[in-house]
């Protein structure tokens, strides 16, 4: 039996805390736990799609990744390097290796350089192309991948709409022939069409060159049709994971449950029932300005179907029928009767 491939990147008990020192000088330091105890592997040339809500981690982790931070635990592997350790040297190639997509286009890429600037930069810093012919034709063909004439060229990134721009920031990250995309919330900021289009041309390039892509966002019905493999969020947790189609089918956390009855759908009568369940999973709603829990499950103060034992232990990582993890100790054997 031929054993599988490793994984292109594989994330192991990831932690990040910031801290931010007290209001006043004799107060202590405060410490936020971003991200706990998260771990996720995603196959080469596949994507991996990470969903939650605002403030749940998704862009820490993918900042950790990414190298913008610097966890305070935890390994991440990036073909089959450890990358939390990188220093000097080692991170021009890194950065080559794995190339981002924020949110804002128009925040990421400098607004005084023209196009052929602002994508020929990376040309001149990671393959020594000197500005001039040759690095400018070379934009040209990245305009004419991402969907944008060469005449783009000469033009500064306020002449272009938001999806313009946003190709433009495709065009700048595969300059760099990368192996993997990060993608942080990309199309949020565009209107509905633009964001299938960015979608299709993201998908176009993964058919076309095996990129492997870490997909953040909030959108659950995009993320069902281009991600393998999802994973959900919740207070820096990853409460759940597994194969996209099971995840939507049969979610096994009831905060998974509760993210894909928000979605709508084109039915009054369904809609009205999938409210009135909906209420049900949010009866104990406080989490704007709750405070942070410090023991037990995460979830523990929305869940509907709460134990004892939620209150003071962590659910581990239970392995789901289908495929993947949930975090929930309703997936755990003999959890019920602990106390």
């Amino acid at each position: 039996m031929i054993a599988p491939p490793p994984p292109f990147v594989q994330v192991d008990d990831l932690h990040v805390t910031f801290t931010s020192p007290g209001r006043r000088p004799w107060q202590p330091a405060r410490h936020v736990h971003a991200v706990r105890e998260v771990s996720f592997a995603i196959a080469a040339g596949t994507t991996f799609g990470l969903v939650g809500e605002s403030g749940s981690g998704k862009s820490t982790v993918a900042r950790a990744i990414l190298r913008l931070l610097q966890p305070a635990r935890g390994s991440i592997q990036v073909a089959g390097r450890e990358v939390t350790t990188l220093k000097g040297r080692d991170m021009p190639a890194y950065r080559r290796q794995v190339q981002a997509i924020f949110q804002d286009p128009y925040a990421a890429i400098n607004p005084a350089h023209l196009v052929r600037e602002v994508v020929g930069e990376l040309l001149t810093r990671h393959q020594r192309i000197r500005p001039g012919r040759e690095r400018d034709a070379r934009v040209a063909a990245l305009l004419v991948q991402v969907g944008l004439s060469p005449d783009y060229l000469d033009r500064f990134p306020y002449e272009l709409s938001g999806g313009q721009r946003q190709r433009v920031a495709i065009a700048r990250a595969l300059a760099v022939e990368p192996e993997m995309l990060v993608c942080d919330e990309p199309t949020s900021a565009l209107d509905g069409s633009i964001q299938s289009q960015v979608i299709n041309l993201l998908m176009d390039i993964r058919a076309q060159q095996g990129v492997t892509y870490l997909f953040i966002g909030h959108n659950l019905h995009m993320m069902r049709h281009i991600s393998d493999v999802v994973g959900v969020m919740y207070r820096g947790y990853l409460v759940e994971s597994g194969p996209t189609q099971r995840v939507y089918r049969q979610p096994a956390h009831p905060y998974t449950q509760m993210l894909l009855e928000a979605v709508p759908i084109p039915d009054p009568h369904v809609q009205k029932a999938r409210a009135a369940r909906r209420r049900t999973l949010e009866q104990a709603d406080g989490v704007a300005g709750e405070p942070e829990i410090t023991a037990g499950c995460p979830f523990q103060t929305r869940c509907p179907a709460v134990m004892a034992v939620c209150r003071h232990t962590m659910p581990p990582a239970t392995t789901v029928p289908g495929g993947g993890i949930v975090r929930c100790h309703l997936a755990t054997p003999d959890a019920t009767t602990a106390g």
